[in-house]
């Protein structure tokens, strides 16, 4: 299990820990040369509606390199091949453009009509786009199911 928070904060071995125990979440890590460069987490397996890309991460030191296309293809292909009619959903800080390049090469959209989070509690949280994935990922539709969530500190 991997030990994130010299790359992410607080978000170390016992984030891991609860995530890999709740059956609604999917993991993908990152190999090379059985060295760990980043991980992918999806959220919502288990229910009828869209799945969340909780959280995709690539060791800064690994950035730049394919990893986060490689972990995002996996990502979206393994929720095809089991149900590819799914919506996908991510959020990612709108001055992220990097990330939100790569989602958007990848057939993300950002969701129209959505208010950045307007019932959001902090600021960062009102810096956030939704962003869709599927069928039916119609930029002037929005998501349906969650627009807003916390974020993890």
């Amino acid at each position: 299990m991997p030990d994130t928070s010299n790359w992410l904060g607080g978000t170390g071995t016992d984030w891991h820990t609860r995530a890999l125990a709740d059956p609604d979440q999917g993991h993908f890590v990152g190999l090379v040369d059985d060295e760990i460069v980043g991980f992918a987490t999806l959220a919502g397996l288990e229910g009828s509606g869209p799945i969340e890309l909780r959280r995709m991460v690539v060791r800064p030191d690994r950035r730049g390199m394919g990893h986060g296309r490689a972990l995002l293809e996996a990502a979206v292909a393994s929720i095809r091949e089991v149900t590819p009619t799914r919506r996908i959903w991510l959020d990612v800080k709108r001055t992220n453009t990097r990330a939100r390049a790569l989602y958007e090469s990848a057939g993300f959209v950002p969701a129209a009509g959505v208010p950045p989070f307007a019932d959001a509690d902090s600021v960062a949280e009102l810096d956030l786009v939704v962003m869709v994935n599927g069928p039916d990922a119609d930029p002037r539709g929005g998501p349906t199911g969650p627009t807003s969530r916390k974020l993890d500190a």
